[in-house]
């Protein structure tokens, strides 16, 4: 953006004056207009910003050779794989369960008592999924920045129940993977109670990423998007030494902190890093019957992707910003880089929020299929989890922004959107 050329042309002296006063504040305008649409349009003012932001990481964890483990209260692997039946597409129906603004994540403990619902506002809510009440559990709204892509970002149960783990931008737009201990299904004490775990700086007010999942090895998996602005200005997602623009798998500590695996890829001074090159994976999740890691990664331009991986691979690398999906955008793309199975284009939407494959009992035609949604379409698709590059089934149409996918202990799905959580029910 340019102002081009202003001529004044000869005239009396206080019109003069007069356009030189409306040129300082078209000049002052335009440099503020730069400085707010910056993280739109990629510009990189502010000199050391991306520096200043990996200055407030936490310190390199340290590896330890105890390896993650699990416990009964963790998602079944065992559960049967299903592959979805020939020649019939899945069916849905989104029956409305809550009203909540902006809820951004779902947890469900063990037992039968309410879910934990956050939303983008700071707040945890338990809500009963048989009556649609709900009540706050947890207020952290005035430890969290709000709007654009901020807020509380993401939920996850530890394996055995006990703790709740949170991940927010603080008051300072930057990261916080924190926990608070269980009492039952709810949050016990207050949230200077809590425990911080991992602190990652944030150059620039988007692509925090904010998922949090316990995977089925026991460790917490933690997306971490590129920091924002457009096309990794300073190339973060393919620098190992960075955590932005990562899969982090850490092994957490209750009393603060976080450890490394050992058996994690060997990158370099990051041992919480398993996987590079990714712009902001909003949401991934974990198949509960077979194991695989399924990644939606939010593109920037022209594709939107989801690449199925096995946890136990070695130094994945999913191409932010070489490409974008399968589409190179500068140069050659280089060798070594794991390509998606599912990506669309922007004419059909524009971001990407990431599902579960389905395992539950209570809709047999969406057995074995993968739902996902997008926020701008406002539609939720599915594929077979046994062919992801298939044609993918439209289920809902004008649904609305999509925030999330939640996954209930039986296998049952819910939706979030906009103002409100939608059990994933079977016609008829």
């Amino acid at each position: 953006w340019s102002m081009g050329i202003v001529r004044l042309l000869p005239t009396s002296r206080p019109i003069r004056i007069g356009l030189l006063a409306a040129l300082v504040v078209v000049v002052g305008l335009g440099v503020a207009f730069r400085q707010q649409v910056g993280d739109v349009y990629g510009h990189v003012f502010p000199d050391g910003i991306v520096d200043d932001a990996v200055d407030r990481t936490s310190e390199p964890a340290p590896t330890t050779p105890v390896e993650p483990s699990t416990s009964t209260t963790a998602p079944p692997t065992t559960t049967s794989t299903v592959p979805p039946e020939a020649g019939r597409d899945p069916a849905v129906v989104l029956e409305p369960v809550v009203e909540l603004p902006g809820p951004s994540a779902a947890v469900d403990p063990a037992g039968p008592g309410p879910i934990l619902v956050s939303t983008l506002d700071g707040r945890v809510h338990a809500v009963d999924l048989e009556t649609g009440t709900s009540e706050v559990v947890l207020d952290l709204s005035d430890r969290v920045s709000t709007g654009g892509e901020r807020g509380l970002l993401g939920l996850a149960l530890d394996p055995d129940g006990e703790r709740l783990y949170l991940n927010y931008t603080n008051t300072a737009g930057d990261t916080e993977v924190r926990s608070v201990a269980m009492d039952g299904d709810r949050p016990a004490g207050s949230p200077d109670s809590s425990v911080l775990h991992l602190e990652i700086g944030q150059p620039y007010r988007n692509h925090n990423g904010g998922n949090l999942v316990f995977g089925p090895d026991g460790a917490l998996w933690i997306g971490v998007g590129d920091g924002g602005s457009a096309n990794d200005p300073a190339g973060v997602a393919q620098d190992p030494d960075v955590l932005l623009g990562k899969m982090l798998r850490v092994l957490p500590d209750p009393a603060g902190g976080v450890a490394a695996p050992a058996s994690n890829p060997d990158w370099g001074e990051r041992p919480e890093v398993w996987a590079i090159g990714l712009r902001n994976p909003w949401r991934y999740s974990f198949d509960r019957a077979t194991g695989q890691l399924w990644i939606a990664d939010v593109g920037q331009n022209a594709r939107e992707e989801v690449t199925v991986v096995d946890p136990t691979a070695d130094r994945v690398n999913l191409g932010w910003n070489r490409l974008e999906g399968t589409r190179p955008l500068a140069g050659e793309p280089g060798p070594d880089l794991t390509d998606p199975q599912l990506e669309y284009t922007h004419d059909e939407g524009c971001s990407i929020t990431g599902g579960h494959v389905y395992r539950g009992e209570a809709n047999p035609s969406l057995q074995g299929w993968y739902l996902f949604g997008d926020f701008c379409g406002g539609w939720i698709r599915a594929v077979p989890a046994d062919d992801p590059g298939s044609p993918p089934v439209e289920l809902v149409s004008g649904f609305g922004p999509v925030l999330a996918f939640a996954e209930l202990e039986d296998g049952e799905l819910l939706v979030l959107g906009q103002t409100g959580v939608h059990a994933v029910g079977a016609p008829g």
